[in-house]
C-alpha cells in the first residue's frame, strides 16, 4: 500500500523533489499570468517501509493559487514507459497535505 505523509518542514527526498519540479514546470507552462504561484509547491514524500524509501508511483502536490488557497495536482510516474503525467486533481483543496 502506498503510504503518503504530509509535506511540511522536512527535507525533500529525491522522488518528492522530482515530483515538485514536474508540477512547477507544468504550472509555469500554463502561463506567467496564470492562476498559480509556481514557487509555492509542496508534495507528499515517497512511500517508506520501515524507514526505507520505496519507489513511489503517485504523488499529490499542493500549489498555491495567486488569489488564495491551493489546488492539488496528481503526479503519476510510469517508470516502464519513462513518463510522468501531471494533472489537476482537485481545486481549492487546501494547502495542507496530510494522509
Amino acid at each position: 500500500m502506498l503510504a503518503l505523509v504530509g509535506a511540511g518542514c522536512t527535507v525533500e527526498d529525491a522522488q518528492q523533489e522530482a515530483a515538485r519540479e514536474e508540477v512547477q514546470a507544468h504550472v509555469r507552462a500554463l502561463g506567467p499570468d496564470g492562476r498559480y504561484d509556481a514557487g509555492d509547491v509542496h508534495c507528499t514524500d515517497a512511500a517508506k517501509t520501515f524507514f526505507r524509501e520505496e519507489e513511489t508511483d503517485e504523488f499529490v502536490c499542493a500549489v498555491r493559487v495567486v488569489d488564495g488557497g491551493c489546488d492539488w495536482f496528481a503526479v503519476r510516474v510510469d517508470r516502464d514507459g519513462r513518463r510522468v503525467d501531471v494533472g489537476l486533481a482537485q481545486r481549492d483543496a487546501g494547502c495542507t497535505l496530510g494522509f
